[in-house]
Formats: C-alpha cells, structure tokens, sequence
C-alpha cells in the first residue's frame, strides 16, 4: 500500500512571487557574471562536448577541463530547473492541458534564455554562447518535468 499523498496547498500569488525571485536571481547572476567569461563566443552547438570528447579518445582530461567544460553545462542546466519548475506549477490548471503546459513552460524558457543572451551578446566582452541557450532551456523543461512528476507532495492552488 503506498504512502498517502501529503498536500501544501499553495496560493497561485505565493508561486508566482517565487517565480519572480527565481527570475530576478537569474538575471542579477547574468549581471554579475557578464563579461567573466573563460572564452569567447563558441557559435556551434554542442561544441564543448565534441572537445571533450577529442580529449576523452586521446586521453587527455586535465582537471580544468572538467572545469571548463562540465561545471558550465550543469550550472547552466540547474539554474533553470527551478525556474522551469516554478513555471509549470504556475501554469497548471485543471482546463489546461498538460502537453500545452509543457510547450508554454519551454518556449517562455526559451524566450527568457534568448534575452540573457541577446544582452550578453552586445556587451564589448561578447559572451552570448548558443550552448547556454540549449543548456538553459534544457533545464527549464527538466524543472516542467518535476513540476509535472510531484506524485508524494501535490500543490493545490485556491
């Protein structure tokens, strides 16, 4: 027999105002972060992977590397989940279906990381990466999957 569902029912306001801090704290970290970059511009997708993986067949995994290359693609991917997350939960309704859900929640993270990018990418510094963007957007539809897969605490909005 499965454990009963515990539910927290939130207000709508209490999720969107949490929303709203996950998306003031992304962008003051977009702020502050501009023109800290350890590269320029890399135009082609996924072409950190394909270095690293040129690196793994030769052997060749310096431990800057893995910081180069992996700490930024899982920071880029866990700054959204949350925010991906917040979004999905703030969404739901009943009339709405979840397919619509999860194609809102993604194109609105979509848009918000183009925005980030397009900023980043008119600074003198020039750090707009279309991976940050795939990354992002990546995270925001893993945090719509969470949101989505709440199964032992439910939140119910009045």
């Amino acid at each position: 027999m499965p454990p009963p569902v515990t539910t927290i029912t939130l207000h709508r306001g209490v999720t969107v105002v949490l929303l709203m801090i996950a998306t003031i704290v992304i962008a003051m970290m977009t702020l502050w972060m501009s023109g800290k970059s350890y590269s320029k511009i890399d135009p082609v997708p996924f072409e950190d992977i394909h270095r690293l993986a040129q690196r793994l067949e030769h052997r060749q995994i310096p431990t800057q590397i893995l910081a180069v290359i992996i700490v930024p693609i899982v920071a880029n991917i866990l700054l959204f989940v949350p925010w991906g997350f917040l979004l999905f939960i703030a969404l739901h309704t009943e009339e709405r279906p979840t397919v619509q859900i999860y194609v809102l929640t993604v194109l609105l993270g979509l848009t918000f990381t183009l925005g980030i990018e397009a900023y980043q990418y008119f600074l003198p510094s020039r750090v707009a990466d279309i991976n940050d963007v795939i990354y992002n957007t990546m995270g925001t539809f893993l945090g719509a999957m969470l949101g989505h897969l709440r199964e032992r605490v439910r939140f119910e909005f009045e």
